[in-house]
């Protein structure tokens, strides 16, 4: 279960870093749960290659429609999020924490803590916003395999591996109103790229509203079995 908390890019300019800071990927038994989209393409489509590097293009919270870092190009960042790691404790008494900020919107601090319970096999993701309100879209991309039935702020997940059928539900925070997205075009959302030059419809759960630094956005991801 990796969790993006390192530096943006390389060097000053970054190149193929991606606005991804804070970025939680999940893996159960070799497949994608919550997955990171991938890149897609460099050159000759700028609308693509600009969702790909996104913050909504990766399972973290985006603020006031901005990207955590910003972009002076398609290979170029010219202001960069700072991330901080606050807890890393992988493993005790059967429950691993992680819990990492970042600058990267001007006036407010984003902080991401996640526990996961390896006995009730619960993922915890509770994500903070210190600051000025604003209005803030927190996202979860889903791998190419999962299916998702959305009602209200539940998703049941479902998939098969080795000719079994696989299961989880996704508990996500009731203080913001939630959509699936899959293969849409206008602006691109729901796609996942397995190599350069290739993508596919993927679906992404995306839930919008407000943030006012008072309480936290909590998700919960269980599997079942």
């Amino acid at each position: 279960m990796p969790l993006r908390r390192g530096p943006h890019g390389f060097l000053s300019i970054a190149a193929h870093a991606h606005a991804d800071a804070l970025s939680v990927e999940v893996r159960h038994d070799g497949v994608d749960v919550l997955a990171d989209p991938g890149t897609f393409c460099y050159h000759g489509q700028p609308e693509w290659r600009r969702y790909f590097r996104s913050t909504l293009g990766h399972n973290t919270l985006e603020r006031d429609g901005a990207d955590q870092s910003v972009s002076g190009g398609p290979f170029l960042w010219t202001r960069h999020a700072r991330t901080r790691v606050l807890v890393a404790e992988p493993s005790g008494e059967g429950v691993a924490r992680w819990c990492a900020e970042h600058d990267g919107y001007p006036g407010s601090t984003h902080r991401r803590r996640v526990e996961l319970t390896a006995a009730s096999r619960e993922l915890r993701v509770v994500d903070e916003v210190h600051g000025e309100r604003g209005t803030v879209r927190l996202a979860f991309h889903l791998g190419p395999a999962v299916s998702a039935e959305l009602v209200g702020n539940r998703a049941e997940l479902t998939w098969s591996r080795d000719g079994e059928d696989r299961s989880a539900v996704l508990d996500l925070p009731g203080e913001l109103t939630w959509r699936a997205h899959r293969g849409e075009t206008e602006p691109p959302l729901g796609w996942y790229s397995p190599g350069f030059g290739r993508k596919e419809p993927a679906t992404t759960l995306v839930g919008t509203g407000f943030a006012d630094g008072a309480a936290g956005f909590t998700t919960v991801l269980r599997f079942h079995g």
